[in-house]
């Protein structure tokens, strides 16, 4: 039963996949720190009405919860700790997010995820990689990374173990870059 599968969404602003997984039954989460990034996403939710969602704020934070049950956005700081979400994800889906964040934000970025994520769960992440990767790896964002730089200690190394590389996974219109998967397991 897809919907027992819960799915952290990280920085997911309005990517349509999140929608996608919903449709198919999964149950999924997604925490932005930008209010319009989030109201895009719940557009996304065609089969919605506003009235399918209900808002809750507290601690500098607003939650949006799908009247499903299976759908929950989070408007705050992917940083915070959040205990009513430790050991709650079975899979992580996250686009671009890493990518994103400079060196500095990447071990609490790692260790947040891999507090969300059960014993066993996947990462299923997407990022750049440029085609002069050594040249420019501290330019960003978007940050040139490969498995390397993902497992790195300070990164998911920690917490997580590297299962496999995908390779392009699918073509960019931006010259010298590529879009690339990556799949890992929380240890």
């Amino acid at each position: 039963d897809p919907s027992e599968t819960h799915v952290l969404c990280p920085l997911a602003g309005d990517d349509p996949f999140v929608y996608l997984l919903f449709s198919l039954g999964y149950s999924v989460s997604a925490i932005d720190l930008v209010p319009e990034a989030v109201e895009e996403l719940r557009k996304t939710f065609k089969c919605s009405s506003k009235e399918d969602w209900s808002m809750e704020e507290s601690s500098n934070t607003v939650i949006w919860k799908h009247s499903s049950g299976r759908a929950t956005f989070i408007v705050g700081d992917a940083l915070q700790k959040r205990p009513e979400l430790v050991g709650k994800f079975d899979a992580v889906y996250d686009k671009d997010s890493f990518g994103a964040l400079p060196k500095n934000l990447r071990d609490g970025f790692c260790s947040r995820i891999a507090e969300y994520t059960k014993k066993g769960g996947i990462i299923y992440l997407e990022c750049k990689l440029k085609e002069n990767h050594e040249e420019v790896i501290d330019v960003g964002p978007p940050f040139s990374l490969k498995g390397e730089n993902l497992m790195e200690d300070t990164s998911y190394g920690a917490n997580f173990e590297y299962l496999e590389e995908l390779g392009t996974v699918y073509p960019l219109s931006w010259p010298g870059m590529n879009q690339t998967g990556h799949v890992m397991r929380r240890k």
